[in-house]
Protein backbone atom coordinates (compact mmCIF):
# COMPACT_ATOMS: atom_id res chain seq x y z
CA UNK A 1 0.00 0.00 0.00
CA UNK A 2 1.26 3.48 -0.85
CA UNK A 3 1.23 5.71 2.22
CA UNK A 4 3.56 8.46 0.96
CA UNK A 5 2.78 10.31 -2.28
CA UNK A 6 5.09 12.75 -4.05
CA UNK A 7 3.63 15.10 -6.66
CA UNK A 8 5.28 17.04 -9.43
CA UNK A 9 3.99 20.63 -9.66
CA UNK A 10 4.06 22.02 -13.23
CA UNK A 11 1.69 20.04 -15.41
CA UNK A 12 0.55 17.78 -12.57
CA UNK A 13 -0.98 19.94 -9.85
CA UNK A 14 -1.23 23.19 -11.79
CA UNK A 15 -1.31 24.36 -15.39
CA UNK A 16 1.50 26.90 -15.12
CA UNK A 17 2.04 27.14 -18.87
CA UNK A 18 0.65 30.69 -19.44
CA UNK A 19 3.23 32.28 -17.16
CA UNK A 20 6.06 29.99 -18.20
CA UNK A 21 5.45 30.43 -21.95
CA UNK A 22 5.13 34.23 -21.75
CA UNK A 23 8.30 34.52 -19.66
CA UNK A 24 10.25 32.23 -21.97
CA UNK A 25 9.31 34.34 -24.98
CA UNK A 26 10.08 37.56 -23.08
CA UNK A 27 13.54 36.13 -22.43
CA UNK A 28 14.05 35.27 -26.09
CA UNK A 29 12.93 38.75 -27.19
CA UNK A 30 15.30 40.34 -24.68
CA UNK A 31 18.15 38.32 -26.16
CA UNK A 32 17.14 39.39 -29.67
CA UNK A 33 15.98 35.92 -30.62
CA UNK A 34 12.71 34.80 -32.25
CA UNK A 35 9.84 33.68 -30.06
CA UNK A 36 8.79 30.03 -29.95
CA UNK A 37 5.32 28.58 -30.51
CA UNK A 38 3.31 27.15 -27.62
CA UNK A 39 3.73 23.72 -29.16
CA UNK A 40 7.52 24.03 -29.01
CA UNK A 41 7.42 25.56 -25.52
CA UNK A 42 5.65 22.49 -24.15
CA UNK A 43 9.18 21.09 -24.01
CA UNK A 44 10.03 24.00 -21.69
CA UNK A 45 7.96 22.51 -18.84
CA UNK A 46 9.57 19.73 -16.84
CA UNK A 47 13.38 19.85 -17.22
CA UNK A 48 15.73 22.07 -15.19
CA UNK A 49 15.66 25.67 -16.45
CA UNK A 50 18.99 25.53 -18.28
CA UNK A 51 17.89 22.38 -20.08
CA UNK A 52 14.62 24.09 -21.02
CA UNK A 53 16.48 26.77 -22.95
CA UNK A 54 18.81 24.19 -24.44
CA UNK A 55 16.12 21.72 -25.58
CA UNK A 56 13.01 23.84 -26.20
CA UNK A 57 14.69 26.98 -27.52
CA UNK A 58 17.93 25.69 -28.99
CA UNK A 59 20.04 28.35 -27.27
CA UNK A 60 23.78 28.35 -27.62
CA UNK A 61 25.47 27.20 -24.42
CA UNK A 62 27.10 30.61 -23.89
CA UNK A 63 23.68 32.32 -23.73
CA UNK A 64 22.04 29.96 -21.26
CA UNK A 65 23.29 31.50 -17.97
CA UNK A 66 22.09 34.96 -19.06
CA UNK A 67 18.78 33.53 -20.28
CA UNK A 68 18.21 31.86 -16.90
CA UNK A 69 18.88 35.14 -15.07
CA UNK A 70 16.48 37.09 -17.30
CA UNK A 71 13.80 34.41 -16.99
CA UNK A 72 13.96 34.17 -13.19
CA UNK A 73 13.81 37.95 -12.74
CA UNK A 74 10.86 38.40 -15.12
CA UNK A 75 8.95 35.35 -13.85
CA UNK A 76 8.73 36.87 -10.37
CA UNK A 77 8.78 40.59 -11.23
CA UNK A 78 5.88 40.47 -13.65
CA UNK A 79 3.81 38.09 -11.56
CA UNK A 80 3.92 35.45 -14.30
CA UNK A 81 4.55 32.81 -11.65
CA UNK A 82 0.90 33.22 -10.61
CA UNK A 83 -0.45 33.12 -14.19
CA UNK A 84 -1.63 29.57 -13.66
CA UNK A 85 -4.61 27.46 -12.60
CA UNK A 86 -5.18 24.36 -10.52
CA UNK A 87 -6.26 21.41 -12.65
CA UNK A 88 -9.88 20.35 -12.20
CA UNK A 89 -10.19 17.59 -9.61
CA UNK A 90 -6.82 18.18 -7.91
CA UNK A 91 -8.22 19.81 -4.75
CA UNK A 92 -10.77 17.02 -4.40
CA UNK A 93 -8.04 14.40 -4.86
CA UNK A 94 -5.84 16.02 -2.21
CA UNK A 95 -8.80 16.16 0.18
CA UNK A 96 -9.45 12.47 -0.39
CA UNK A 97 -5.81 11.55 0.18
CA UNK A 98 -5.60 13.67 3.33
CA UNK A 99 -8.71 11.97 4.70
CA UNK A 100 -6.89 8.63 4.34
CA UNK A 101 -3.94 9.96 6.39
CA UNK A 102 -1.59 9.61 3.43
CA UNK A 103 1.58 11.69 3.68
CA UNK A 104 1.81 14.16 0.79
CA UNK A 105 4.82 16.02 -0.54
CA UNK A 106 5.87 17.93 -3.66
CA UNK A 107 9.00 17.04 -5.62
CA UNK A 108 9.50 19.55 -8.42
CA UNK A 109 12.29 20.83 -10.63
CA UNK A 110 10.86 24.34 -10.17
CA UNK A 111 12.93 26.55 -7.89
CA UNK A 112 11.90 25.57 -4.37
CA UNK A 113 11.06 29.08 -3.14
CA UNK A 114 8.80 29.64 -6.16
CA UNK A 115 7.07 26.31 -5.61
CA UNK A 116 6.28 27.35 -2.02
CA UNK A 117 4.90 30.72 -3.13
CA UNK A 118 2.76 29.28 -5.94
CA UNK A 119 1.25 26.55 -3.79
CA UNK A 120 0.47 29.13 -1.09
CA UNK A 121 -1.12 31.46 -3.65
CA UNK A 122 -3.43 28.73 -4.91
CA UNK A 123 -4.34 27.38 -1.49
CA UNK A 124 -2.61 24.02 -1.86
CA UNK A 125 0.47 24.35 0.36
CA UNK A 126 -1.27 23.12 3.51
CA UNK A 127 -1.79 19.67 2.01
CA UNK A 128 1.95 18.98 1.80
CA UNK A 129 4.25 18.03 4.65
CA UNK A 130 7.27 18.88 2.49
CA UNK A 131 7.79 20.97 -0.66
CA UNK A 132 11.08 19.97 -2.25
CA UNK A 133 12.41 21.80 -5.29
CA UNK A 134 15.40 22.81 -7.35
CA UNK A 135 18.37 24.89 -6.23
CA UNK A 136 19.51 28.09 -7.93
CA UNK A 137 22.54 26.36 -9.39
CA UNK A 138 20.34 23.74 -11.09
CA UNK A 139 22.54 20.93 -9.81
CA UNK A 140 19.77 18.72 -8.47
CA UNK A 141 18.23 16.03 -10.67
CA UNK A 142 14.64 14.83 -10.28
CA UNK A 143 15.93 11.78 -8.41
CA UNK A 144 17.92 14.08 -6.09
CA UNK A 145 14.77 16.08 -5.35
CA UNK A 146 12.77 12.92 -4.64
CA UNK A 147 15.51 11.76 -2.27
CA UNK A 148 15.59 15.22 -0.67
CA UNK A 149 11.84 15.11 -0.08
CA UNK A 150 12.01 11.67 1.52
CA UNK A 151 14.91 12.74 3.73
CA UNK A 152 12.95 15.75 4.95
CA UNK A 153 10.01 13.47 5.66
CA UNK A 154 12.38 11.20 7.60
CA UNK A 155 11.10 8.41 5.39
CA UNK A 156 13.58 5.61 4.79
CA UNK A 157 11.54 3.00 2.91
CA UNK A 158 10.70 2.93 -0.79
CA UNK A 159 8.01 0.29 -1.26
CA UNK A 160 5.21 2.51 0.04
CA UNK A 161 6.25 5.64 -1.93
CA UNK A 162 4.51 6.74 -5.15
CA UNK A 163 5.68 9.56 -7.44
CA UNK A 164 3.05 11.23 -9.62
CA UNK A 165 4.13 13.32 -12.60
CA UNK A 166 3.47 14.37 -16.17
CA UNK A 167 6.85 13.99 -17.90
CA UNK A 168 9.51 11.37 -18.63
CA UNK A 169 11.76 13.40 -16.28
CA UNK A 170 9.42 12.45 -13.44
CA UNK A 171 9.36 8.82 -14.54
CA UNK A 172 13.16 8.61 -14.84
CA UNK A 173 13.62 10.31 -11.48
CA UNK A 174 11.30 7.83 -9.81
CA UNK A 175 13.14 4.88 -11.36
CA UNK A 176 16.55 6.17 -10.25
CA UNK A 177 15.21 6.83 -6.74
CA UNK A 178 13.60 3.39 -6.61
CA UNK A 179 10.01 4.49 -6.01
CA UNK A 180 6.80 3.63 -7.82
CA UNK A 181 5.49 5.95 -10.53
CA UNK A 182 2.11 6.88 -12.00
CA UNK A 183 1.98 9.26 -14.96
CA UNK A 184 -0.73 11.82 -15.73
CA UNK A 185 -1.72 12.69 -19.29
CA UNK A 186 -3.11 16.22 -18.74
CA UNK A 187 0.28 17.92 -18.45
CA UNK A 188 3.11 18.60 -20.87
CA UNK A 189 5.31 15.53 -21.22
CA UNK A 190 2.88 12.70 -21.88
CA UNK A 191 0.26 13.24 -24.55
CA UNK A 192 -3.45 12.72 -23.95
CA UNK A 193 -4.24 9.04 -24.04
CA UNK A 194 -0.59 8.03 -23.61
CA UNK A 195 -0.33 4.43 -22.44
CA UNK A 196 2.71 3.65 -20.29
CA UNK A 197 3.28 -0.09 -19.92
CA UNK A 198 2.95 -1.30 -16.35
CA UNK A 199 6.28 -2.85 -15.44
CA UNK A 200 8.40 -2.84 -12.31
CA UNK A 201 8.07 0.51 -10.55
CA UNK A 202 5.98 2.00 -13.38
CA UNK A 203 2.34 1.36 -12.47
CA UNK A 204 0.61 3.10 -15.38
CA UNK A 205 -1.11 6.30 -16.49
CA UNK A 206 -4.21 8.20 -15.41
CA UNK A 207 -6.39 10.63 -17.35
CA UNK A 208 -8.12 12.32 -14.40
CA UNK A 209 -7.01 13.01 -10.81
CA UNK A 210 -9.61 10.77 -9.14
CA UNK A 211 -8.18 7.75 -10.99
CA UNK A 212 -5.07 7.94 -8.81
CA UNK A 213 -7.06 6.49 -5.91
CA UNK A 214 -7.16 3.16 -7.77
CA UNK A 215 -3.37 2.82 -7.32
CA UNK A 216 -3.37 3.12 -3.55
Amino acid sequence: MHTTLLFDLDGTLLDTSPGIFSTANYTLRTLGLPEQSNAQLRKFVGPPLAACFRVACGLEESLIPKACDIYREEYTRAGAMFDASVYAGIAELLDALASRNITLAVATLKLESLAHDILEQFGLAHYFAVISGADLQGNLTKADIIEQALTRLNHHGRKDVLMVGDTPHDLDGALVAGVDFVGVDWGFGFSRGHAEKSTGNVLGMIDEPAALLDYL
